[in-house]
């Protein structure tokens, strides 16, 4: 029990997903380095070895004072092979050849050996060329008689089988099978250096990396809705991954509902209203947690304005409206005093959740969003809603966040799955609880696993109440502040400011 115990510990530390998903996202280069590897192999035994030929000759090797005895002819083969091969590569043969063939150098190789069990004897003679392998090999035989006449003389040499000139070049180390053995090997070292850097990487991969490595506690984890994706990354076609539409997971919605639950009674102990959703970098989630935010509590029968708060790039009114829909008045013309509260606020029907959304950039973002007008702003819907949803832009690219966060109850940080360092996320940290709200924490988002690794959701005997979902479609009581109803006496929320700033 111990030792599996231990084994699904070290896998959940490695993270299976998050190291494949590496190597996956890194194989060209993985392909790339071992190809190059691979070449550098191949050209390195390419440049150890030339073609090399190689002639032969085969001889008779009797003792003229034995007769036909075959020990004796065999003993007499076995001498003359020794002898002679001590003589070839000696300096006396490597003369005689050059002054018989005008060579500068003798740039060959020459050996002599006994076929096995008989009184035969083979010379060969390996050169660079087919050429000169042949002319040195002749050169040898024709100076045999002296040569054999300083080893014995009783030994006589007869020729069984001529030299020929090679027709090809001899067998070299294998390139091929080296190579390709060389660029596999390659390919498996740089995908386990991928996996081992994956591994060591300080990013946030679970729960337990938001206890271990920052300085805050989790809210809520919450798994990508779409298992298809082993690379990650964005999706070509933005989907709205809302939890009111049909195409949601059953474990993506519940898995909101026990966020919005948790992050409720969180509000509820601190006295909060106004809770700021945030993040670090761009791309981690945080307009979608914090729509699905709003809509889970709203479904929970809490009235809920969810406000688009990145003035910059604003991405709620992607996911409420539909292409052809247009905002009559935003969050930015009620901010620069264009507009009043009555006609910036949308209500959404088939959600049941108010909106103020935003559909252009403004340069000048945190001049607006720190102004007065903010200010009284939430002031003025605090008194109306439940809970005030604040989408705000990543933390790295401006200071919007931080000023929200000082006119907002609660902060929460988004983290995508591994993507941001620790070290960025708990200098994140700091800053949001520098400002006035308070931190309750991080909701890790986008977490991804193999299949069959997935937790599925449990403990929610209650779900039953919320399963006539259709009860609120008009949303009961609120179904008549569709035209916003006694909400009337903030329309003229214009006029009274520049009344205050007189």
């Amino acid at each position: 029990m111990e030792n599996r115990q231990n084994t699904t510990t070290l896998l959940e530390q490695l993270d299976l997903y998050s190291i494949v998903r590496d190597v996956l996202r890194n194989l060209w280069v993985i392909l790339l380095a071992a190809l190059a590897v691979g070449m550098i192999v191949y050209m390195g035994i390419r440049a150890q070895s030339k073609n090399t030929y190689t002639t032969r000759a085969t001889f008779v090797v009797t003792s003229k004072t034995s007769g036909n005895y075959t020990y004796s002819n065999l003993s007499a083969a076995t001498t003359m092979a020794d002898s002679f091969s001590n003589i070839l590569n000696s300096n006396l043969l490597k003369k005689k050849v050059c002054q018989d063939l005008e060579l500068d150098s003798f740039d060959a190789t020459a050996a002599a050996s006994v076929v096995t069990d008989t009184n035969l004897m083979t010379l060969r003679v390996t050169a660079d060329t087919p050429q000169d392998a042949y002319r040195i090999i002749r050169s040898i035989m024709n100076n045999v008689a002296d040569l054999t006449g300083y080893v014995s003389g009783d030994m006589v040499m007869g020729v069984l089988q001529e030299p020929q000139v090679p027709t090809k070049a001899d067998a070299h180390i294998p390139a091929r099978n080296r190579t390709i053995k060389a660029t596999m090997l390659a390919a498996v070292a740089f995908a386990l250096a991928f996996a081992y850097l994956s591994y060591r990487k300080e990013t946030i991969k679970s729960e337990k990396d938001i206890e271990t490595k920052l300085e805050a506690r989790s809210l809520g984890v919450v798994y990508d809705n779409d298992d298809g994706r082993l690379l990650g990354g964005t999706l070509k076609k933005k989907n709205k991954l809302l939890v009111t539409e049909l195409t949601a997971k059953f474990d993506f919605v519940e898995h909101y509902k026990k966020l919005s639950a948790h992050i409720s009674t969180q509000a509820q102990k601190n006295g909060a209203k106004v809770i700021l959703v945030t993040s670090v970098q761009e791309h981690e989630g945080k307009s979608t947690v914090s729509a699905n935010l709003a809509l889970s509590l709203a479904q929970q029968s809490h009235q809920v304005l969810l406000i688009d708060g990145d003035m910059r790039r604003p991405t709620l009114n992607s996911l409420f409206l539909e292409k052809e829909d247009h905002l009559e008045a935003t969050l930015g013309d009620l901010l620069l005093g264009k507009t009043n509260l009555t006609t910036a606020l949308r209500f959404d029907e088939k959600r049941g959740i108010y909106l103020l959304l935003n559909e252009r950039n403004y340069a000048n973002s945190t001049d607006i969003v720190s102004s007065e007008n903010m200010t009284r702003l939430l002031e003025v819907v605090r008194k109306a809603f439940d809970y005030i949803i604040i989408d705000s832009p990543p933390m790295s690219l401006m200071a919007d966040a931080e000023v929200l966060a000082d006119r907002s109850d609660m902060s929460i940080l988004v983290v995508n799955y591994d993507r941001v360092l620790a070290q960025d996320l708990n200098d994140a940290i700091d800053s949001l609880r520098d400002c006035r709200s308070h931190f309750a924490g991080c909701i890790l988002n986008q977490v991804h696993t193999l299949p069959g690794q997935r937790r599925s959701v449990v403990g929610y005997g209650g779900y039953g109440r919320y399963g006539h979902y259709g009860k609120y479609g008009k949303y009961g009581k609120y179904g008549h502040y569709g035209a916003y109803g006694n909400y009337g006496h903030y329309g003229h929320y214009a006029q009274q400011k520049k009344e205050d700033a007189q």
